[in-house]
């Protein structure tokens, strides 16, 4: 395909995606329609659907694309380095790299993880938070469920907060730099695993 073609394709898959955040934020990813999407994209329905079979395709595959960025990031989350790095008050570098993950897609997630954004995007990052991330860490103590916070409610509590300090620094305008906010959840997490359970960076 001639370059002058994939600039504008380019373009108006930009213009679309666009225009989905926006129609999103209005009136929630279940109300979107095809008609809604090339007014506001300003584009005819014949060139949308060159790219795309009906809205809930566009959203799939921006859904797609998101994840697939910010899961292959946040797999180079590594609870060893994280707990090093929280024992030193430094930010992880590897955390960093996802937090400007979500300054770089900040109106996509600023919609999808918001009150009329969709629940299944965010149960997915809080899945995958736990299961290959925060209980890792608490798995270096076999006997947590013998704590007065038992691993599983810890683990709920940890991703969810997470993801409600990125929300809340989104929402709020990124005024604080990626490093900053990194700095703030490695401290947190780190802390709390130091004081409940008595996990110590020295001992992974």
């Amino acid at each position: 395909m001639p370059e002058k073609l994939d600039r504008r394709k380019a373009r108006t898959r930009e213009q679309l995606r666009k225009a989905l955040i926006e129609i999103m934020e209005e009136k929630g990813p279940d109300r979107v329609t095809v008609s809604d999407l090339t007014e506001k994209a300003n584009i005819n329905r014949s060139t949308f659907y060159l790219h795309y079979t009906d809205a809930v395709d566009l959203l799939s595959q921006v859904k797609d694309e998101v994840w697939e960025g910010l899961r292959s990031r946040m797999e180079k989350l590594d609870p060893y380095e994280y707990l090093s790095y929280a024992s030193r008050s430094e930010p992880d570098p590897a955390m960093v790299n996802v937090i400007e993950y979500y300054a770089e897609h900040a109106d996509f997630f600023r919609v999808i993880l918001g009150p009329k954004g969709d629940p299944a995007f965010t149960v997915q990052i809080k899945e995958f938070l736990q299961t290959q991330h925060i209980s890792k860490i608490l798995d270096l103590r076999p006997d947590l469920a013998e704590t007065i916070v038992p691993k599983d409610f810890m683990i709920a509590y940890f991703a969810a907060s997470n993801l409600s300090i990125l929300l809340h620094w989104i929402e709020s305008g990124m005024q604080q730099s990626p490093s900053s906010i990194a700095l703030m959840i490695t401290h947190i997490l780190g802390s709390a695993v130091r004081q409940l359970y008595g996990i110590e960076a020295g001992k992974v």
